[in-house]
């Protein structure tokens, strides 16, 4: 007799929907997730001492913004000094030329007051 009653209660059982009841347990339970979470992140940035940690990390983004706009100042006074360069080497080919035609008379004026004489 109480196989067949532990029989039909499987039976009942089979047929039956399933009852799950949640209560506030999976509430209680994500509480204490996120609070485990936030002490967790509150104990490493007092440890790893984040406050320095961050104020590090700004730094170096300003020394490499620093380092951006000092390098494109370097590339533009480059620039300036070729540019200042290639005028002084075509003024320098100017005043050689200027010197060659200049010697050029001087040898035409010493030429004619030899063959002249000197003017008084």
């Amino acid at each position: 007799m109480l196989k067949k009653l532990q029989r039909k209660k499987r039976i009942k059982l089979a047929k039956a929907k399933p009852r799950v009841r949640i209560g506030s347990v999976w509430r209680k339970q994500t509480m204490v997730i996120l609070l485990a979470f936030l002490a967790t992140l509150y104990l490493s940035y007092r440890l790893f001492d984040g406050g320095n940690s961050v104020n590090y990390l700004l730094k170096i983004n300003e020394l490499s913004e620093s380092k951006t706009d000092l390098s494109q100042e370097l590339d533009a006074l480059r620039l300036k000094i070729q540019l200042k360069d290639v005028a002084i080497s075509k003024m320098d080919e100017e005043l050689k030329k200027l010197k060659e035609e200049n010697n050029d008379l001087q040898e035409d004026i010493l030429f004619y007051e030899k063959i002249v004489g000197k003017r008084r």
